[in-house]
């Protein structure tokens, strides 16, 4: 699984997230890739207040039923859950 993330972590990000948040069609999209992937980077773009990242990321963790792997910046990789 370490070997998934690294690749991840240093590839681009599957996923934008800007000024309108989290929204339906960004959990759908979420979900599909977690299924397929296992693992997704997120990039939340320059509008997103820094201090909201780790607090989006939670909450995306929460609503996709997904693990948090890492916050830097504004950058956040979530993977499934039970995938170590």
């Amino acid at each position: 699984m370490d070997n998934i993330i690294n690749k991840i972590r240093h590839g681009p990000s599957k996923m934008r997230i800007g000024k309108k948040g989290i929204t339906e069609n960004i959990i759908h999209e979420i979900k599909n890739v977690l299924k397929r992937d296992k693992v997704i980077k997120i990039k939340c773009l320059q509008v997103v207040p820094s201090e909201s990242v780790k607090n989006i990321a939670e909450n995306l963790s929460k609503i996709t039923n997904s693990r948090i792997v890492e916050v830097r910046g504004k950058t956040i990789i979530l993977a499934r859950q039970g995938i170590e």
